[in-house]
């Protein structure tokens, strides 16, 4: 894959069926992954899973941290055509990341129950949510290494491989979910080793682009510089922050829904929860599917292609983003359904959530795409208060004064302010960016 010379539509249409496919067969695994351990192990189950899911989210906004700044760069020098110098951000970021999993391993299995305890597990709880988190932190590499290898193998021009990986992880944590537990009744530590065999088949399976011919991704000795590393963290900040600002976004809405609506809306939230990961997989699919075209641009200086793949990325967005807020628009009352709230209070209110929900999804594709184009270009300060108020920030403090101001009526509409005040911003941002550009190349 020549990110200079190919088209950039032919392969954004190459890269695009990975970066959706990997975020929707993980959404879809782990709903169903959910569903068939609480079916085998009762309702507490899920909240074992509850309370390990921080350990998850941590691991992916550490991943994100590195493989975003690392895989940013070493497009960078494709674009520049240093393969060496590519390789060494490679290097960098696969040996950090492996010695970032080497110390969750073992301080997760030194103080397992101690981690446990503080993320909420106590009483009957406490046993199983410790045998799940042993496994869970004694696959820490892997866990690591899986996303890590599916971006680089992406970007080394192996998207349909990368694709694959998470298709068979899914399939793989499915059956062995049915037999260890369901068949071997080996409890929760079966669960968790059915989704870490998983997740380290999916990472092995990307592993083997490694003994290609082909393989661009090569060890170089000598790369583990401060310079580099430091790069490759400031780089990678403005993506992990807004993996890290859902996880506490979510966690803020859940308190604050719970004081003023009751269980009730907060069976709602967990609803619009689901379909704005599922969103989530098409605007970030885009973005991250232009971001290695970007990002090689970038690195040769071809300000053309640049402007020529940011508004295809927009185009796509707008493509995408308005069929998902017709689906969900009309589509509501459906999905409400689907998810068994059909007595008259709930299935109205989540109706009317899921709609208002859905229009602020007009606004968060174009925030998105320039979210990533200042990533690519490493103005970090950018990226990264854009991603805080679009992702927490505003639509917290939003939430807060609207259900201040309106109680639950208020609730739904804080994403769409949210989103709408952040691409104001945004906007400004970009075209001032643009404007600085052209009269850098006028001089």
């Amino acid at each position: 894959m020549d990110y200079l010379h190919d088209s950039h539509r032919s392969m954004f249409a190459k890269l695009l069926p990975s970066a959706i496919g990997a975020m929707l067969s993980e959404t879809v695994a782990s709903l169903i992954d959910t569903i068939i351990l609480s079916y085998y192990l009762g309702p507490d189950m899920l909240s074992t899973i509850s309370i390990c899911m921080p350990i998850y989210m941590f691991v992916n906004t550490l991943s994100m941290l590195i493989v975003s700044g690392g895989a940013t760069l070493f497009a960078q020098s494709l674009g520049r055509e240093d393969k060496e110098d590519a390789q060494r951000y490679y290097t960098c970021s696969i040996v950090l990341m492996v010695l970032c999993g080497a110390i969750l391993t073992v301080g997760g299995l030194v103080f397992t129950k101690q981690i446990m305890s503080a993320l909420g597990a106590s009483g009957s709880v406490l046993e199983p949510t410790v045998q799940y988190g042993r496994v869970l932190f004694s696959f820490m590499i892997p866990l690591c290494l899986y996303q890590q290898l599916m971006v680089y193998v992406r970007f080394d021009g192996a998207p349909i491989l990368s694709l694959i990986s998470t298709v068979v992880c899914a399939v793989v944590n499915l059956v062995l979910d049915v037999l260890f537990v369901g068949v071997f009744l080996w409890g929760p530590g079966g669960a968790a080793l059915a989704t870490c065999l998983a997740y380290t088949v999916a990472m092995l399976i990307n592993a083997a682009h490694l003994l290609q011919k082909n393989n661009g991704l090569i060890f170089r000795r000598g790369s583990m510089s401060g310079a580099r590393v430091g790069r490759v963290l400031k780089t990678g900040i403005p993506l992990s922050v807004t993996q890290l600002g859902m996880a506490v976004g979510t966690s803020l809405f859940n308190i604050r829904i719970m004081d003023v609506g009751g269980p009730m809306y907060l069976d709602v939230y967990g609803v619009i929860t689901q379909l704005s990961v599922v969103a989530m997989a098409l605007y970030e699919g885009i973005a991250q599917a232009c971001q290695p075209i970007l990002a090689a641009c970038f690195g040769a200086g071809d300000r053309k292609r640049t402007a020529q793949t940011i508004r295809y990325g927009f185009v796509m967005e707008i493509i995408a983003m308005t069929f998902a807020t017709v689906l969900y628009i009309f589509g509501a009352g459906f999905v409400a359904n689907l998810f068994s709230m059909q007595e008259a209070e709930i299935h109205a209110a989540a109706v009317g959530a899921i709609r208002i929900y859905a229009l602020s999804l007009l606004f968060t594709g174009f925030n998105t795409i320039i979210i990533y184009h200042f990533q690519v270009k490493e103005y970090e300060i950018h990226a990264t208060g854009i991603s805080l108020l679009s992702g927490t920030i505003l639509p917290v403090a939003f939430l807060y004064l609207l259900t201040l101001l309106f109680s639950v009526r208020g609730i739904w509409w804080c994403y769409l302010i949210a989103q709408g005040l952040t691409l104001i911003l945004s906007a400004v941002l970009y075209t001032r960016d643009k404007r600085m550009d052209s009269q850098r190349r006028s001089i």
